[in-house]
């Protein structure tokens, strides 16, 4: 089973050729006790073959949710998707980056190899004065093609403030009691410290505004 076509996969490979400047680990957390077999197949292929198209600058491991692992990253469900935890990064997927969220994985990944965010000067410098923690929950759905702009400048802010900053992009869809709990009706819904902060994409320079002002 080919998740990526032949045409998209040779764009990848010459992507991560080009783009990636060290190896990047995911972890990959599932659930045997529950029916997610075709996720965990799906996500399996798909890192795999990104695995094969950088030429293992990509890597990936694949824990059960009550493991250690994920005791120590504190991961209680599944599935769950971290990029380079072990680099202090903090960008977590609850659920499969599928459909429009495919291509705002992949980037993110790249931009986490380079240790570098995409954000503009003017944020960057606004994000150094950020010392407390945060954490931005976006919520989308697979088919919103709007939301994956919204979950990429998340990441980015998480990238430019490594291990202060934390951006958890859900599957509203996957995760209906999550969506529920912030009354989630449209997407991307956007939260910050457990507060609805804005819904809709959101221009950068107020978006980084809201995280540093928690919300």
């Amino acid at each position: 089973m080919m998740i990526i076509d032949e045409e998209s996969a040779k764009v990848l490979k010459e992507k991560f050729n080009n783009e990636m400047k060290r190896e990047v680990k995911i972890k990959v957390f599932i659930d045997k006790e529950e029916k997610i077999e075709g996720s965990t197949r799906f996500i399996e292929e798909f890192l795999k073959e990104l695995k094969e198209l950088s030429e293992g600058k990509i890597n990936f491991e694949i824990y059960q949710k009550d493991s250690e692992e994920a005791k120590k990253y504190g991961v209680d469900k599944a599935p769950t998707i971290l990029i380079d935890p072990e680099n202090s990064y903090k960008i977590v997927y609850l659920g499969l980056p599928l459909g429009e969220e495919a291509w705002a994985f992949i980037d993110t990944i790249v931009q986490v190899s380079k240790d570098e965010s995409l954000l503009s000067r003017k944020s960057k410098e606004k994000l150094k004065q950020l010392k407390e923690e945060r954490e931005i929950v976006i919520f989308v759905t697979p088919t919103c093609p709007y939301c994956p702009y919204q979950v990429l400048l998340a990441n980015n802010v998480a990238i430019e403030t490594k291990g202060i900053v934390k951006s958890v992009c859900v599957d509203a869809l996957e995760f209906p009691e999550l969506a529920d709990k912030f009354e989630v009706s449209a997407v991307p819904h956007n939260v910050i410290n457990e507060k609805t902060s804005s819904i809709g994409v959101q221009p950068e320079e107020k978006f980084v505004d809201d995280v540093i002002k928690g919300g």
